[in-house]
């Protein structure tokens, strides 16, 4: 179920992404309801991102990498 949430957020995001690139913009309550809601516009990839999960991504390579055996 967890995964399914991700990817309907994933394309939930990229829905986002494109309208803003096509339109230049979106409205600011739109903009501002989204940092609420942890989405952020990366202006150099020029696309949304969940914080949410950019973390769990970076917290999950650093759990494989620390218990790794090639961690030293």
């Amino acid at each position: 179920m967890f995964e399914s949430i991700l990817s309907l957020e994933k394309s939930a995001l990229e829905k986002l992404t494109n309208e803003r690139r096509v339109s230049g913009s979106i409205p600011q309550e739109v903009d501002d309801t989204l940092f609420a809601l942890g989405v952020h516009w990366d202006e150099v990839e020029q696309e949304y991102f969940s914080l949410d999960q950019y973390q769990a991504e970076v917290f999950q390579r650093l759990a494989e990498e620390y218990t790794s055996e090639n961690y030293s």
